[in-house]
């Protein structure tokens, strides 16, 4: 048979192995692609609106808030509360998105690296990531995430611009001060802020699809628990109220949620009086964001219900003088500048040290160490027993090979200063027990002079207006902080306490510049921009804001019973 006929013959089979081996492929990869999303499918809890959300976010939702409640919250409890905080974390994400609310990558960098710095070392830190199950792409997605939530209610925040007549209904309310007008606004437009977040994730939930629920979690999705007089009560509700109550005290999940049901009948009772009032509140919101504004409109009608004397309030400023006495404060520029070691005072730290090792012997090394004292030049520390990399690579070096009951030969030097190390054990160089003496290269009296003498010639350019009082006047600066309503006594609100600079700004005139050295390392450069004088209360001066507090006085008896 010819060539040419015989491959006459074989066409028609080699087409049909043809159509067999791509049937085949298919088959194989209709197969593939089963089995592929049939465990792709396993990994997922639920489609969320277009979105599929994984079963580990679900678990690594529930094993923090566990950790967040350190176990006091019972576990059903908290697999509703974290189910439900994944929702509303994906649709504020959503939100995130239509609102075009963005995170810089340097913001998510200089966390991530914040983070990774409190550890100290990158490897540990990296070790604690992966016991969390999470990786260096993971974590910046965590805090993208973070900030994205945080950004968006902020972005709500941005929108309300309350008018002068609000912000004094407000600061009213809450017998705020008429010299707080700016923090009022401020407070205002975050609450408001955060209700008009609230209203569009409620909205979101409320418009939201869920398809495809794992079994496991139906129990969990918001449904109705019971009904009472009118209001529904959700799992939810019930379950943020119940674990309110376990983290007040220590009882049973059953205890607990009896209380949280005894607690929310208080508050439909308060609700019911606050509409008999006329209170009207939006009755499209969840129910418990509905008893919080049911609480706040009857609070209202109350205040406007309460018509002080003036015999009733001179009695009132009488019982609550010290209240209405203005205080002695001061605000001031802070800045805080390092003194910073030179080559001369390193050199007087090493000389200290290696004359200190000259007489230490493993007999009297804890002896003498501990009549040295511990104070900002020499410390002596007794280190226990540690292991591979947790000291510094210097020190954990010089360990190596040193026989047990054993002193270092030579100082050691680290960032910290100059080390005698005392080697009481030495196992195989794995695992130490160390005793040592740190000696501390400390700015000497001729070192702080100089910085002390370079800054007091700024210090007239400063008061004079032609130099700036910031982070730019010495390379050193450490810190800058504008301290308002500081007290004679010493406190520094939202900072320290330290009576040394406290007494020193009420030394010094009004936008004088001031330099104090309160320690061998720092310098305080200040200038004084603000002082009030202290006042005795008085009544006529005070009649306004006695009234308002007064009012909030009565209404919060009021309230009090009701609950």
């Amino acid at each position: 048979m010819s060539i040419r006929k015989f491959r006459k013959q074989m066409k028609p089979f080699i087409i049909i192995l043809t159509v067999v081996f791509i049937l085949s492929l298919a088959y194989g990869g209709y197969e593939s692609y089963k089995t592929s999303r049939a465990n792709k499918k396993a990994q997922e809890a639920m489609l969320l609106n277009k979105d599929y959300i994984q079963k580990i976010e679900i678990e690594r939702a529930k094993q923090e808030l566990s950790r967040t409640y350190t176990d006091r919250v019972d576990k059903d409890i908290v697999d509703i509360l974290a189910f439900n905080d994944v929702i509303d974390k994906n649709l504020t994400l959503h939100i995130a998105k239509d609102l075009r609310v963005k995170v810089p990558s340097s913001e998510i960098d200089k966390q991530y690296d914040e983070l990774e710095s409190s550890m100290g070392d990158k490897e540990q830190f990296r070790r604690m990531l992966q016991v969390q199950g999470l990786t260096k792409d993971s974590l910046k997605n965590k805090i993208e995430e973070n900030l994205l939530m945080q950004k968006t209610r902020e972005e709500f925040a941005k929108n309300i611009n309350p008018t002068d007549e609000e912000i004094n209904a407000y600061m009213s309310l809450y017998s705020i001060p008429t010299d707080k007008k700016e923090e009022a606004v401020n407070l205002y437009k975050s609450e408001k802020g955060a209700e008009a977040f609230r209203e569009a994730l409620l909205k979101a939930r409320k418009e939201m699809q869920i398809k495809d629920l794992a079994p496991e979690y139906e129990n969990l999705v918001e449904k109705t628990a019971y009904e009472e007089d009118g209001f529904t009560i959700t799992n939810l509700d019930l379950a943020r109220a119940t674990a309110n109550v376990m983290l007040g005290q220590k009882i049973s999940k059953e205890d607990a949620e009896k209380q949280a049901k005894e607690m929310i009948s208080r508050q439909i009772k308060i609700s019911k009086i606050a509409k008999e009032k006329g209170v009207k509140v939006d009755e499209n919101l969840d129910t418990m964001s509905q008893f919080q504004d049911y609480y706040v409109g009857l609070a209202e009608k109350a205040r406007d219900e309460v018509k002080p004397t003036d015999e009733e309030l001179q009695r009132f400023f009488n019982e609550n003088k010290t209240k209405y006495s203005i205080p002695a404060t001061a605000d001031a520029k802070l800045i805080f500048i390092s003194i910073k070691s030179t080559k001369e005072d390193d050199d007087a730290a090493k000389e200290k040290a290696e004359k200190l090792l000259v007489d230490l012997t493993p007999e009297n090394f804890t002896e003498k160490a501990k009549t040295l004292g511990n104070n900002q030049d020499i410390i002596y520390q007794d280190l226990g027993t540690f292991g591979t990399k947790a000291m510094v690579k210097e020190f954990e070096e010089a360990l190596k090979d040193a026989p047990s009951n054993s002193i270092v030969k030579k100082v050691i030097k680290t960032k910290f200063g100059y080390h005698i190390a005392y080697v009481k054990e030495n196992d195989k160089n794995q695992q130490w027990a160390v005793e040592h003496i740190l000696v501390v290269p400390y700015p000497s009296d001729k070192t702080v002079s100089d910085k002390l003498e370079k800054l007091n010639k700024i210090k007239t350019d400063i008061e004079a207006g032609t130099l700036a009082l910031n982070d730019k006047i010495d390379e050193d600066v450490i810190q800058s902080f504008d301290a308002k309503g500081i007290t004679p006594d010493g406190i520094i609100p939202n900072f320290i306490y330290d009576p040394e600079i406290a007494k020193a700004v009420f030394d010094t005139e009004l936008n004088k510049v001031g330099i104090i050295n309160p320690n061998k390392s720092t310098i305080v450069v200040f200038q004084k921009t603000k002082e009030i004088k202290p006042e005795e209360a008085n009544f006529d001066k005070s009649k306004e804001q006695v009234r308002s507090d007064y009012i909030n006085n009565k209404v919060a008896e009021y309230m009090s019973k009701l609950f």
